[in-house]
Order: structure tokens, then sequence, then C-alpha cells
């Protein structure tokens, strides 16, 4: 796909999203006024009506397979963000699957271009948390170290615009936009995704997967996606066509929670490192609506092997600095452990959702006691 088809397409992806639509058309009322693309209105129509389409999410079992014990570090950034990052490792049991001359794949979130000034906060991982995963990589002797994901749009743009690039550059790594791999099929053979979904080829090559999601709520229109980490973070890794796919698996259609649980199984990280640094506790994923969006500052870098593990305590996280701004979101007043996307993914063997299998393992964490009280 050339760089014009790629604007062309994440173009007509953005306009065929519902959300996106109403966000622009909040901002510009008349910008869908007088378009002549018969193509995107159609687009717009299947978009909406497939929002009702598919299956009802499973309720919660609370019968998961046999898992390992996990273990989830949470550390307070109280002087930099890369002592804590490199604090957070060591307490999640630390890289040593990473041998020397060995590649690596580091996955932050880049949403899409975002231009500093234009937010109050960040949408993006920090690419300092970037620089501290970078090196921590390098002293482990890693050969090739690659910084890509495909947000949004305009991932060739998104990686300069976050600061990454830069943080690539003066820590000779390889910026790799996953518009440049070729793409390979899975089937997760589960309730959705029945035509499968397609994952950049380079991911099944390096030998390393690192995931480095920032945390933050999302505004799905369809219940299931209250929150945006570890998991969801592999929407990146899903071509963008195919969140696109029509019918029941539309990506935004119902049951979006069980289909990011069902894109996990493509892979799995060697570790997972949340960026809790600064987060959107409304206004998320992109921050387009500036009258939702609003930003909290928890200070807090988390670090586990457990996917669903990890994003149980930054959910509960979410949830202790939402309720402080007062926000309206649903996900205030909901267990973790009824967040589809977290038990659906332990039903799935992905990882552990037994509090009482997770050990939490606490570093000069501000409030923890209170974010504790939101995990239980």
């Amino acid at each position: 796909m050339s760089d014009r088809e790629e604007k062309d397409f994440h173009r007509r992806s953005f306009m065929s999203s519902a959300c996106c639509a109403a966000a622009l058309a909040a901002l510009a009322p008349r910008a869908f006024a007088g378009q002549n693309d018969p193509e995107g209105e159609a687009r717009v129509k299947e978009h909406v009506a497939s929002l009702d389409s598919g299956l009802d999410p499973l309720p919660p079992t609370r019968l998961y397979p046999d898992m390992p014990r996990a273990v989830v570090a949470a550390r307070g950034v109280t002087s930099s963000i890369e002592d804590a990052v490199r604090e957070a490792v060591i307490a999640a049991g630390g890289l040593d699957e990473i041998e020397r001359g060995q590649t690596v794949m580091i996955k932050p979130n880049m949403t899409g271009p975002a231009i500093k000034d234009k937010y109050p906060g960040r949408i993006t991982t920090d690419p300092e948390v970037v620089r501290a995963v970078i090196r921590i990589c390098r002293e482990r002797g890693a050969s090739k170290i690659y910084v890509g994901d495909r947000g949004m749009f305009w991932p060739n743009t998104a990686i300069h615009t976050t600061g990454i690039a830069k943080v690539c550059k003066e820590e000779g790594a390889i910026t790799y936009p996953w518009n440049k791999s070729p793409y390979v099929l899975f089937r997760p053979g589960k309730r959705h995704w029945s035509q499968g979904f397609h994952i950049p080829e380079i991911l099944t090559q390096v030998d390393h997967f690192i995931n480095v999601p920032l945390l933050k709520n999302h505004g799905a229109l369809n219940p299931g996606a209250d929150y945006t980490c570890c998991l969801k973070s592999f929407v990146g890794v899903c071509m963008p066509k195919d969140r696109h796919q029509g019918g029941a698996d539309e990506l935004h259609a119902r049951n979006i929670g069980e289909k990011i649980a069902e894109l996990n199984l493509s892979l799995k990280p060697t570790i997972n490192i949340v960026d809790a640094v600064e987060i959107m506790v409304s206004g998320g994923p992109d921050g387009l609506s500036k009258k939702r969006s609003v930003w909290a500052r928890p200070n807090i870098i988390l670090a586990g092997k457990d996917r669903v593990a990890c994003d149980s305590l930054a959910v509960a996280i979410l949830k202790r600095y939402g309720a402080e701004a007062k926000v309206g979101n649903d996900y205030i007043n909901k267990s973790v452990w009824d967040q589809v996307q977290i038990y659906y993914a332990a039903e799935l063997g992905i990882g552990q959702a037994d509090p009482a299998n997770i050990t939490i393992e606490d570093i000069n964490v501000p409030l923890m006691d209170e974010i504790r009280d939101n995990w239980a």
C-alpha cells in the first residue's frame, strides 16, 4: 500500500467511524454538507447499521483455565520516568528472556498524529517511557530494536509528531510503522472475527514483542471497551481494513470487548509496560471532544508479563482518578472484574483474572491503598 493509498484509506475509515463523525460534526457542524461522496455516505450508513449487529456479550463466569500466578509491579515516578520503568520491570520479573543478538519490537500507543500543543494532556505513550525500554533492551544485548505501531491514521506521521522518532534516533532504535510490513492472516476460531484478521508479518519474525500502552478511558459507542491499556493495545496489531469488516465483524459493532480479547490470541508480549504517568479519565482515546476530555496525573508505571492482570490494576487506577475528577463514565461504578476485556480474555486463557492469584508489587505508589480498594 502506497503512502497515498494509506492516507486515502485512513481518511475513508476515519469518516466511516460513527464516533469520529460525531466528533467532527461537533467541531464543524457543516463538515459533511455538500460533500459529493456517495461511497463515503454508504460506508457511514453501513457502519451505523452494523453497530447493533452481532452477538451479545457473554456474562462473566469466573471459571477460568489454570493460569500461572501473575505479578504486577506498580512504581511511582518519584525521580525520573526511566528509574520508574527500570524498577517496575525488575519487580515484574526482569527481562532475562532477551538474549544477546535477539530482535525486539516495542509497541507504544501511537493513536494518530498527536501534536502536543493541540492537547492539554497525553493521548500517546510518553517518549521517555519508550526511551527507557529501548535502553533496557540494548543492555540485554538486543541486536535490533524496532519501535512501531499502526494507530487510527497516518502512522508515518504519528511516529514523528509523538516525539517517538526523535527518541529512536537518539537511542539507535529503528522506527518501523507497521504499514511498512506485509501482513499475514490469523484466525482466532472463537466467537468473532469469522473472516479472521491480518497482523504485521514482522511481529511473527522478531524474537520479542514488548507492549507499551498508555492507560486511558475509551469512549466506545457500545459497552465493553471502557478503557485502553494492554489488551486494547492489540487493536493496533490488527490491519486497519480488518477493523472495518462490516456487519457483526465490525470492530465497533456490538461486543467490542470480546473482539479485543480475541485479537490478543494472535501474539504474546514478553512484557507489558504501562504508561500511567498522565492519563485520560474522560474523552479517550483520541481527545477529539474537548468538552469531555479530562486528564489526571497518577505518576505511575506498571509492568507485568500477564496482560489481563496488568489491565486489572490499570483499571483500578483509572477508576480512582476518574472518580476524583467526577467524570460520569460507566467504568467508575463497574467492578474491575466485570470489564468484558478482562473476564473474557481470562476465559480464553490469555491471562490471570483471579485476584487471589495476582501479586501486586507496590514501589512508592501514591494513594496505593485507594487504588487497591478499587481493585478488590
